[in-house]
């Protein structure tokens, strides 16, 4: 797997092309942002939110008449690439195991984020999704970015054990079953008068009226009134609480973090039956494993320690990251 932009490896002679030839069975990783081929983009720097732009998925991300907001990295870098590489091994192993050959995966952000996004693309076609004359999703009717009363974050009472905070339910009571159930535990389920779910007529004000109700109880308080519910009605927890909640301590969905006492991080996923991923490892050093590495390869030692000395490969006792 190499990160490199387009023509770095190919300039230190271990490009795909090179190696493939020594290793026909070689499956070649190449990770970049916008691609290994197209336009001056290639050679261009960028980071998540560059290749959500060019990908056309920012625009996805936003809601009224609200600038588009990026989420927090994982929608290209991790989503988009890492994933989509991931995804792209696997099927390369599968295909190996046919044809007994390798080969190279160009993995660009800019392609994974758009087809990871390939359903919305789908809505927007059929439909479903609102489009404006200009191209642009229309954040102000489109129920999944929040354009309803019945799919909305809800800022809630203060909470007097956690002053200064806000605290937010996470509401998407998007079929009309589950609205029925969301307007019990709201108690609105009797008033007389309510305007139909997708009167979009209704949405601005209907919105006002759920803000003012959740504004009356504490997050908490409203996640005990819709625990159990169909409500489609959750608290928004922070990544403390979410590791501590009792439904992910149920599941095991968080493990130490080794080295940090009291630290918790997200555990492998998807959980398998017969071979579940490790616990959470020590954060590498870069470096710090060549030898083991290459003993696991079949380096002998007299071998390994001339390649060392050589300077052909190396390891180090700390990073300088």
């Amino acid at each position: 797997i190499e990160p490199f932009r387009p023509g770095v490896v190919e300039r230190l002679g271990l490009g795909p092309e090179d190696l493939c030839k020594l290793n026909p069975r070689l499956i070649y990783g190449r990770m970049t942002g916008f691609g290994q081929g197209g336009t001056k983009f290639a050679t261009m720097a960028g980071h998540d939110n560059n290749y959500l732009a060019l990908s056309g998925t920012l625009d996805f991300f936003r809601r009224g008449q609200d600038r588009p907001h990026p989420p927090a990295n994982y929608g290209a870098d991790y989503a988009g690439g890492g994933m989509m590489l991931a995804m792209g091994v696997l099927l390369s192993l599968l295909e190996r195991a046919q044809s007994g050959k390798g080969q190279v995966i160009d993995a660009a952000m800019i392609d994974g984020a758009n087809y990871v996004a390939l359903p919305l693309y789908k809505w927007a076609q059929s439909g479903f999704m609102p489009v404006k004359p200009d191209g642009h999703m229309d954040a102000e009717k489109y129920i999944l970015v929040q354009a309803s009363h019945f799919c909305e974050a809800y800022l809630c009472k203060e909470d007097p054990k956690k002053p200064g905070t806000q605290q937010y339910m996470s509401v998407q009571a998007i079929e009309p079953q589950f609205y029925k159930v969301l307007l019990k535990g709201l108690n609105l389920d009797k008033e007389q008068g309510l305007p139909a779910q997708y009167d979009r007529t209704a949405w601005p004000w209907m919105k006002a009226r759920f803000a003012s109700i959740f504004a009356t109880k504490t997050r908490d308080e409203w996640a005990e009134i819709f625990y159990g519910t169909d409500a489609c009605a959750v608290p928004v927890l922070n990544y403390m609480e979410a590791a501590t909640h009792p439904h992910n301590v149920a599941r095991g969905s968080f493990a130490p973090t080794p080295g940090k006492a009291g630290a918790l991080e997200p555990a492998p996923a998807p959980k398998l039956s017969r071979t579940p991923g490790s616990a959470p490892r020590r954060n590498p050093t870069p470096g710090g494993d060549t030898s083991k590495v290459l003993s696991d390869y079949g380096f002998a030692g007299a071998e390994l320690k001339s390649l060392l000395e050589r300077g052909a490969v190396v390891e180090v006792s700390k990073s300088k990251l």
